[in-house]
């Protein structure tokens, strides 16, 4: 598995969820969001900008799994208002498994979060820190 893609895809989940369970609320509509990765194996932080149509009106941990068929397991998740954090264990294939601790905030129309992972790979420590921030820039097109 190439792991620089499914680390690309975690940084566009925040806006693959859908709303069947409680969640953060948010703002329907066109959505900007951009991240920035350090990683232990890159020698430069990656920033990355995507825009997104989102229709759901609130955001929750338990649906960011980047794979249907070996999901992630979202544990110790904690709602308050504007506000969610959780650990995440994710499968890999050679019986790897990554960690993280997650967290975001949104007032609606915005939303600000950080997270990290770590692994190791075949004796091969790897690591990850990700910022967030996203913004409602209109209606979806």
């Amino acid at each position: 598995m190439n792991l620089r893609i499914a680390l690309t895809c975690l940084s566009t989940l925040l806006f693959a969820a859908t709303a069947n369970a409680e969640g953060v609320p948010i703002n329907p509509g066109q959505w900007e969001m951009t991240s920035t990765m350090k990683m232990t194996m890159m020698p430069q932080p990656q920033t990355t900008t995507i825009t997104e149509c989102v229709e759901e009106t609130e955001l929750s941990p338990d649906s960011f799994n980047m794979d249907e068929e070996n999901p992630c397991d979202i544990t110790d998740v904690k709602i308050d208002g504007d506000s969610a954090s959780w650990s995440i264990s994710c499968p890999f294939q050679g019986g790897s498994v990554m960690k993280g601790q997650w967290e975001f905030t949104s007032n609606g129309s915005s939303v600000k979060g950080s997270g990290s992972m770590a692994a190791d790979f075949n004796g091969q420590k790897m690591a990850f820190d990700m910022t967030w921030e996203g913004k409602r820039i209109g209606a979806c097109k």
